[in-house]
């Protein structure tokens, strides 16, 4: 039972941290949309990507 219970805590972090991840990036993406529209959105992280799972999973059309 302390192998299952290890691996459930460990699953439900990694999901807490998936979910303030997306957080975090649709406010980023709020604030480029709304203010800084000539920003380059965070240069470090493809960008395709990112609008990728943005449009995916967020933004829903």
């Amino acid at each position: 039972m302390g192998v299952v219970s290890i691996i459930g805590a460990v699953l439900l972090f990694l999901g807490v941290i998936l979910v303030f991840l997306v957080i975090i990036f649709t406010v980023l993406k709020h604030l480029q949309r709304n203010y800084y529209p000539n920003w380059k959105f965070l240069d470090y992280v493809s960008v395709g990507y990112l609008e990728h799972l943005y449009k995916k999973y967020i933004k829903r059309e």
